[in-house]
This record gives structure tokens, sequence and C-alpha cells, in this order.
């Protein structure tokens, strides 16, 4: 799990590699054009010529038109040159994946959109290392597979139930902001949540919104790790501030991982920051008893948890009937 920092960083090394690939590119473009075509190097010079020639002129206050006809009539010999070889106008220009920065990763100063999606990107590919991000959207998740007979819980057929709740949760995603509420999704296991809960990150990634996923056991049996361990670079504190700070954080399959006095006191302290800072945080768990719950994490725990918006998934493990089928 990267820090926003971090994904920055690496996003300005990615578009500054590829600015230096479409130079390279262009410098061999160049070499095999002026091989093919010995003139294009005159060419190439009386363009560069007239060029200084006109910005003097225009520096030292004269009239330009002189110069800048000559300047015209030099590209019109180099454009006509590299045509007569089949080569387009701009064959010897490097051609920048983004056009509007030319891959310098700026634009008047402030950081250009084609660093926030590369931003967007490896966030996405880090997520997906962790989870089924690729395959998981709301499109992918067939309402055949929950069953039409009606529920108690549900009030109701658990079908329309479940289109209407799936329905809700793309809503959610698709209207995100640093407003949205947080969302406790829960059910039994094989009914959808992770699946849900992870379209709704693929959404909110193309907001422009950071997202971070974590599986409840992994993250906190790591940062349990380096406390009691070695952590010379003070990762544990960097991967709570990471997953404090978020635009969105999802924290998957909560009620599996050991329990333990620091889950209890790091889960509380994650919780608590987020709520007071008012970022959405998405939990999903099989824990479908409010009892169980407090009892396995404490009142304290259990209240924060109340703030988030139930959503309950019903139905039968589709995982068992997808392997039946």
């Amino acid at each position: 799990m990267r820090t926003k920092n971090e994904l920055y960083q690496e996003a300005l090394r990615t578009v500054a590699a590829r600015r230096q690939m479409a130079r390279a590119r262009a410098e061999d473009a160049r070499a095999q054009a002026e091989a093919a075509v010995p003139a294009l190097r005159h060419a190439e010079e009386e363009v560069r010529i007239r060029g200084i020639r006109c910005a003097l002129a225009g520096a030292a206050g004269k009239d330009r038109a002189e110069a800048a006809a000559a300047l015209a009539d030099a590209r019109q010999k180099l454009t006509a040159l590299l045509a007569e070889s089949g080569r387009p106008a701009d064959a010897l220009e490097p051609h920048f994946t983004c056009p509007k920065c030319q891959d310098t990763g700026s634009v008047n100063g402030r950081t250009c959109e084609c660093v926030h999606k590369v931003m967007q990107l490896l966030r996405r590919r880090e997520i997906e290392a962790l989870s089924s991000l690729s395959i998981s959207s709301f499109d992918t998740m067939e309402l055949r597979y929950y069953p039409s007979r009606t529920d108690d819980k549900v009030g109701g057929a658990i079908r329309p139930y479940m289109a209407d709740l799936l329905a809700d949760l793309r809503s959610y995603a698709e209207d995100f902001d640093h407003h949205s509420e947080s969302l406790m999704l829960f059910g039994n296991a094989g009914l959808g949540k992770t699946h849900a809960a992870l379209a709704i990150a693929g959404i909110v990634l193309e907001k422009g919104y950071d997202v971070i996923y974590v599986s409840s056991p992994d993250f906190f049996s790591k940062l349990e790790g380096l406390h009691f361990g070695s952590d010379p670079a003070d990762e544990e504190e960097t991967l709570l501030q990471t997953a404090a700070n978020a635009d969105l954080l999802i924290l998957d399959d909560l009620g599996s991982e050991f329990n333990s006095a620091f889950l209890i006191s790091s889960l509380y302290s994650l919780l608590n920051n987020r709520l007071g800072a008012k970022l959405p945080t998405i939990v999903t768990t099989n824990i479908t008893d409010g009892a169980l719950l407090e009892k396995l994490y404490t009142e304290k725990i259990s209240s924060r948890l109340s703030a988030f918006v139930p959503c309950l998934f019903a139905g039968d493990d589709i995982r068992t009937q997808k392997a039946n089928e």
C-alpha cells in the first residue's frame, strides 16, 4: 500500500519516462529520415536559422514580416521533402503521450491531469494485486443467483430487494464525493459483498478519488507484526496514516481476523480517525448479529460502526451455486 505522495512520485517518473522515450523515438526517426533523404539535414538547419532570425527581429522591435516569410518558406521546403519521402510533416517531432503537457507533468505550473490518471492506474493495479477488482463490476453481478423466495429480514422477495440494493450501491459510487456516507455491507458468506465493494472502488477510482482496499485479516496481521517486531522505517504508522487519510477506505472481511487487544486498539483508532475527518469507509463482514459484533469488538467499536449505513445482503451462497453449474 503506497501513500499518495509515493504514488505521485512514481507517476511523475512514469510521465518523465514517456517523455524520454518520445524524444528518443524522434531522434531515431530523424536519423532514419536523414539517411534516406540527405537534403533533410540542410532543410532542418535552414528552418532553425530562419527561426532564430525571426525571433531576433521581434526582440529588436524590427519588422518581422520578411523574416517570418523566410521561415515559412523554409518550413514549406522541409515539409515537401518529408512528403516526397512518404513521411508526415511532423515525422521529425516527438510524439508525446499527453499533448497538453508534452509529458512534462505540468501545465502552467500546475500538475497535469495525465499525472493524476497515472496515479489512478497505479492504485488500480495495486488493488488488483490484492483482489478481483479487474473482474468486479455491477454489470457482472447476476440477479439470477439471488432467489425469488421471500425473507422476513428484507421484508419481501430477495431478488427484487437485491436488485434495488445493488442499484443503490451503483448510484452511491457514481455520486461519490467526500461527503458520502460510510457503508456496512453485511450478510452470509458468498453473497457478493466484496464484489460490490470492489465494483464501487472501480467507479470511484475512475472519478479521480484515491481508494485504499485492505483485507482486514491481512492488514491488521501486518500491522501487529510491525508493532511487535522490527520497524525501523516506521512502516506501521505509514500504513495506518495511508488508510486513515484515503478518500475511500474499503475494509474487507471484518470478523475473519485474529482478535487481540492490538486489533481492537488499531481498528478503533482507524475508524475513529476517519469518522472524525468525515471520510467515507466501506466495511464488509459476514457478521449479521449486532450483539456478536459488540462482543467481538467492544461497545466502542460497535458504536462507531452503528454510524455506517447498513446494507444487508441476502440469498444463498453464489460461489456454491456457480460450482454446481
